[in-house]
């Protein structure tokens, strides 16, 4: 009889901590949050030690804590899955939730916008801001020319990175190319100053891999991918590209892809159908280019082999001495994407996630379904499709 009543009474705790948790999973899971940050409220009655002991177990360390709310922000490398699941099955837990974002919206005021840039507002960026400018914990690494690192719209954005033409920690840009496609991608945004970046709030890791006459070879290349992936980018923006396939290159993308790392590529400018690389490896987001109206740029290469397409015809950016230019290339429609790349990242998505809400969100132009396989990009439609996909998980 006993053993009996103490199985209905762990039958009910466990019925109870069920629907607990499938509540809070229908109805909150995965709203945008801070990665791997959780925010957890103990029962009256846990000892310092208990708590401390349920922290470590979960494989939590305490970043903050509110005494007035009865709160602990913990952080950890798992799986947010993992995490609360964890809190949530444990008895002494009131709450386990992850650290959700709430944004401000915001139209910038830079002078340049939205007159003289009409990327941003073809892909409807302004309204994907109204859901998340990205963080600075999200990382671009731009693979290109350098990116020079006093202009006043990038600057508070650069981490430190490398020069692998010159072999220093000097990655300066003395051609303007690399400086141009990072200020696409996020130049600092409602700042009074020049230009609106797609992803405003995120960190650019400049990494010097061509030369100053826009050339670098394989060696050059391969070894940045790796380096970006090992300084922990989450994007690699590859506005280069070459007609030559190549072992070491190929396995340089799966390096990073297969560590989570999103690859986003220039389809190149011969106005051909020939396959560009690395934009034409599977493990990279293939990048066309497109005009103001909406229709593929001449010069862009084209095929089912691309992606998706995003202006890039005489599109203003940041350029060498504080300047701004208009510059058009394939070059400077992946910049959109990898910006487009960095909100979602923010939101809390991986790498398959990201890629997916860009390709099934993109805009079915002229020219879809035989210039590039899914559209153009639509930065609006992806990050609302995100959360709208993450609910149904």
């Amino acid at each position: 009889m006993w053993l009996l009543a103490a199985g209905i009474a762990l039958a009910a705790l466990a019925v109870g901590l069920l629907y607990r948790y499938l509540d809070w999973k229908a109805d909150r899971r995965w709203a945008p949050h801070e990665p791997g940050q959780v925010i957890v409220s103990f029962e009256d009655g846990v000892t310092d030690d208990e708590r401390e002991r349920m922290i470590r177990m979960a494989g939590c360390t305490v970043m903050d804590s509110n005494v007035h709310l009865g709160t602990y922000t913990l952080k950890s490398s798992r799986k947010m899955r993992k995490v609360l699941e964890h809190f949530n099955s444990m008895q002494g837990i009131h709450y386990a939730e992850p650290n959700f974002l709430y944004q401000a919206t915001l139209m910038p005021d830079d002078p340049f916008f939205p007159e003289y840039q009409y990327g941003p507002q073809v892909i409807q960026a302004p309204e994907a801001w109204n859901v998340t400018v990205s963080r600075p914990e999200v990382v671009i690494a731009i693979l290109d020319t350098g990116v020079q690192a006093g202009h006043p719209d990038l600057a508070p954005k650069l981490a430190a990175g490398y020069n692998f033409v010159e072999n220093n920690d000097m990655p300066t840009d003395r051609n303007g190319h690399g400086t141009h496609v990072a200020g696409i991608a996020a130049a600092a945004t409602d700042n009074g100053l020049g230009i609106a970046g797609i992803a405003p709030a995120t960190r650019l890791l400049p990494v010097k891999v061509l030369g100053d006459n826009g050339t670098g070879n394989l060696n050059q290349v391969a070894n940045g991918i790796v380096y970006a992936v090992n300084r922990g980018a989450q994007i690699i923006n590859l506005s280069l590209g070459s007609s030559a396939s190549a072992v070491t290159l190929q396995n340089a993308v799966r390096f990073a892809a297969d560590r989570g790392v999103l690859l986003v590529g220039a389809a190149g400018n011969n106005g051909v159908s020939v396959p560009n690389y690395p934009a034409a490896y599977a493990e990279v987001l293939a990048v066309a280019s497109t005009t103001e109206q909406d229709v593929r740029s001449s010069f862009s290469n084209y095929g089912l082999w691309v992606d998706v397409a995003a202006p890039g015809d005489r599109i203003l950016s940041t350029y060498l001495g504080g300047n701004y230019a208009y510059l058009s290339g394939t070059s400077m429609a992946a910049p959109h994407v990898s910006g487009v790349a960095a909100l979602l990242v923010a939101q809390g998505r991986n790498q398959a996630q990201a890629r997916a809400a860009i390709q099934q969100t993109a805009d079915p132009v002229p020219g879809t379904g035989e210039w590039w396989v899914y559209g153009r990009v639509n930065a609006a439609r992806a990050v609302r499709f995100q959360a709208a996909e993450a609910q149904k998980e």
